[in-house]
């Protein structure tokens, strides 16, 4: 990695930031007294985020565990794919980005609405229409624009200065709302915090009622796995930093939370009247974090207060600008997306997926501050969902890791996951907490949107990847019935209310209507998920088809070498046979007295012949497997192919190998040698044919390979001893290694990765070396290759857990074997 690379990398600082940016924004200054004084007072918030921060801890871990595991910059989405496949995450991703775009939008709106709080109405002019009680003005609608497109196009092409910004405003955030803590703390005390808790209701169930929010209140802190690609530090010190994250954030809503009632307005005697009274206000009295401030340090401690929301609503943006472009960049390499997306800047950032992003956010100011808040509302749901995706793949990879720690971790963050998630959704079950009608509604639409586009990408899916999961039709169908259902009781509920004091014709008229959507929406899904079913049905039937096809086309072409091999053989047989009348003949000349006989055979043609029979011998062997149909599936079902063990010596083996190759490697000046090294029990059990193909298979790629007056060496060494179970029962073994070992080129390690698919690797030249794997495999070793570290040698090492045949035998001899 160059030094300029080097330079684009986040430090842990860096991660911080970007952690609790993306979770922590303007929200922490008004939602402690909007929600969590009025809900569960101030020593109920404190333990509500205690709890909160502990149990996002345990889901922060599992996907922590995930991006040490997989350390891609798709994050959660990623993990999904790889462990879950890609139906599930489709979904994830989908989730996820519903999730961060709310926030992103709650953000990029917020300055309007700070400056409509602080400074009146100097934007609130172009009247255009109102939306559930919020006028929408065009001058506001300009200035959100503005600060729409400033910071995303700053996300585009400020670069590194993006990621100096983000930490800057991260550590002002922070820092500065811990000194007007301090600052107020020491001026007013303890007192202003009795009663601890709200009276009105149980302090156990308004602790559990705020517990309940927390992906609410702190989804973004796991945007960092988006940025895996970029760490300048290991994955492994990732927990570390998201710990510290979570842990500043959550102190974050305490110390406002507690602000919010430090100063209160004098006419009220305690802070449960004073926030019960805080709908009907006006001003900064209806801002308690605002007034306290104001009500202590005066204009300037409101400007210092003014300058900690801007850092933190800078921070959020710039995260999410960049979490949202890494999300839409990985789905569409995923190709879930269309290629544009995947473009990329000469820095790696997303430009096209953030422009998409900024362009589309543009709409957001039309519809109303109300009606982000009701989107917003569904990050409790949508985020359990994705911290349930996680948790649930750290579990399965715990699982097959045998890693029992980490397994439980999962099972508890999957737990912890629908709590989140159904709490929520219940009506009138938390204090408070319960979503609004429209947020309902809004998750239902969404929910549909994404099965919509789901069905797009599966009918349009070319490589077979999608509409493999049942599981994941049947969460969507069920959050969009679960979903409709709620909105429909709470619009009943509504109604009902409503009807009491106005015609009861005209409510009826809405809830049949209102029943018609949910219905309308509920038939929309059930009928794309019954096209996907016939469509699966159909490509099962064309595989069914194409595998009759396929197995037919086997069939033929196994009952061709059948036929090939009995042909074949006949002449083998005949020459074999004619090998060795030569030999006989070889035989009787040399035991001649005769030493000037003019017919004498010269030695060197015996010894060709010998090669010539050891040649002929090993392909008889050969032609006899290929008569066997059952050895035509090597390779695709190891419990076809019949071993035949019986006992053998590694000596005579390595001595057969040596001879077979002797001259090819003397033809190209190639130094060769056989060792049996430290060969206590040169006696084995084992299918001696194939062991020889082995050796065969990766000797003649070794000579192949190896350029002329290079060197290959065959290694044989007993490493240990061990217990072999054989027919059944446990017997004396021993563990042999055997190193082939050249001069050659080395193998690139993309050829390594596919040893195991003959098709990727046949045009290489390394056929053989497949064929190898196959065999070690049928014979339960394992082989590995590895390189000297140089361009040149390599050493494959092939290990076999064989029994003994015979234990009483001496060691071999560490001489090399000699020359046929």
């Amino acid at each position: 990695m160059d030094n300029n690379t080097r330079m684009n990398l986040f430090s842990p600082l860096h991660i911080w930031a970007l952690s609790l940016g993306c979770a922590v924004g303007w929200g922490a200054f008004m939602v402690p007294a909007n929600l969590f004084i009025p809900t569960a007072g101030p020593l109920g918030t404190i333990l509500a985020m205690g709890i909160s921060t502990a149990l996002l801890l345990i889901i922060g871990a599992n996907f922590c565990r995930l991006a040490e595991k997989y350390p891609d910059d798709g994050g959660i989405v990623a993990y999904v794919r790889n462990i879950i496949g890609h139906d599930h995450a489709f979904l994830a991703a989908w989730i996820l980005l519903i999730a961060y775009l709310s926030i992103l939008w709650a953000n990029a709106t917020a300055n309007v609405l700070l400056f409509r709080f602080l400074h009146g109405d100097w934007l609130s002019w172009g009247y255009l229409y109102t939306i559930a009680g919020f006028d929408i003005y065009f001058g506001e609608v300009l200035a959100t624009w503005l600060v729409i497109i400033i910071f995303g196009l700053f996300a585009c092409y400020s670069g590194k200065v993006a990621r100096y910004l983000n930490t800057l405003c991260a550590v002002v955030f922070f820092l500065s709302v811990l000194i007007l803590f301090i600052a107020m703390f020491r001026q007013v005390g303890t007192s202003v915090f009795t009663p601890a808790f709200q009276s009105y209701t149980n302090p156990a169930m308004q602790v559990f009622s705020m517990v309940m929010l927390a992906p609410w209140m702190f989804f973004g802190f796991e945007a960092v796995t988006h940025a895996c690609d970029d760490f300048d530090f290991s994955s492994k010190r990732l927990f570390p930093i998201v710990i510290a994250a979570v842990l500043s954030g959550g102190l974050i809503y305490i110390l406002l939370a507690a602000m919010a009632i430090m100063s209160i307005p004098p006419e009220y005697a305690s802070w449960t009247t004073y926030i019960a009274q805080r709908p009907h206000l006006e001003g900064l009295a209806g801002l308690p974090v605002f007034h306290s401030v104001h009500a202590v340090f005066g204009r300037e401690g409101l400007l210092f207060l003014c300058v900690s929301i801007d850092c933190a609503i800078i921070t959020s943006l710039m995260g999410l600008y960049r979490t949202c472009g890494r999300l839409l960049h990985f789905m569409a390499r995923c190709e879930v997306l269309p290629v544009w997306f995947k473009q990329r800047a000469a820095d790696e950032t997303p430009r096209h997926a953030i422009i998409f992003v900024m362009f589309i956010s543009l709409l957001i100011p039309f519809l109303g501050r109300v009606s982000i808040v009701w989107l917003c509302d569904i990050i409790t749901v949508v985020g359990s969902v994705a911290y349930g995706y996680a948790s649930y793949c750290a579990y399965k990879l715990a699982q097959k890791e045998g890693r029992p720690l980490d397994r439980y971790l999962g099972i508890i963050g999957i737990f912890i996951s629908c709590l989140f998630f159904f709490c929520p959704l219940i009506p009138d079950l938390l204090l408070g907490g319960s979503l609004d009608t429209e947020s309902y509604l809004m998750l239902s639409v969404w929910s549909i949107l994404g099965f919509i586009y789901y069905w797009y990408v599966f009918k349009y899916d070319n490589h077979d990847r999608f509409g493999h999961s049942t599981s994941m039709c049947i969460m969507i169908l069920f959050l969009n019935f679960f979903s409709t259902s709620l909105w429909l009781r709470q619009v009943m509920e509504q109604r009902l209310r409503e009807s009491v004091s106005s015609n009861s014709a005209s409510s009826y008229n809405v809830l049949a209507a209102d029943s018609v959507v949910q219905m309308v929406m509920l038939m929309i899904i059930l009928l794309l998920m019954t096209n996907i079913f016939i469509t699966l049905k159909r490509r099962e039937r064309k595989m069914t088809q194409t595998l009759q096809r396929q197995h037919e086309i086997n069939h033929a072409q196994n009952t061709y070498l059948r036929n090939l091999a009995h042909d074949i053989r006949i002449p083998m047989e005949a020459a074999q046979l004619s090998v060795h009348h030569s030999l006989e003949n070889c035989t009787i000349c040399s035991a001649c007295d005769v030493d000037s006989c003019p017919h004498r055979i010269p030695d060197r043609l015996s010894n060709c012949l010998g090669q010539l029979d050891s040649h002929s011998q090993y392909l008889m062997h050969l032609i006899g497997s290929m008569l066997d149909q059952r050895n035509m599936s090597i390779g695709t079902s190891k419990d076809r192919i019949p071993l035949d063990f019986a006992p053998m010596d590694w000596r005579h083996t390595l001595q057969h190998i040596k001879d077979i190759f002797a001259l090819e490697m003397q033809a190209k000046n190639i130094f060769f040698e056989v060792y049996p090294i430290e060969l206590p029990h040169p006696t084995v059990i084992c299918d001696e044919q194939r062991l020889e193909r082995i050796l065969i298979n990766l000797v003649s790629n070794a000579c192949e390979f190896t350029p002329y007056g290079g060197g290959v060496m065959v290694t044989l060494l007993e490493t240990s001893p061990a217990t072999v179970t054989y027919q059944g029962q446990e017997v004396p073994g021993a563990v042999y290694e055997l190193h082939i070992n050249d001069s050659g080129a080395n193998i690139p390690p993309d050829i390594i990765t596919h040893i195991q698919e003959p098709f990727e690797i046949d045009s290489t030249g390394l056929g053989g070396l497949c064929i190898a794997k196959g065999l070690v495999s049928l014979l339960k070793g394992t082989i590995k290759v590895s390189s000297t570290g140089q361009d040149i040698g390599k050493d494959i090492v092939v290990t076999l857990s064989l029994p003994l045949a015979d234990t009483g035998l001496e060691t071999a001899s560490a001489e090399p074997l000699t020359e046929g």
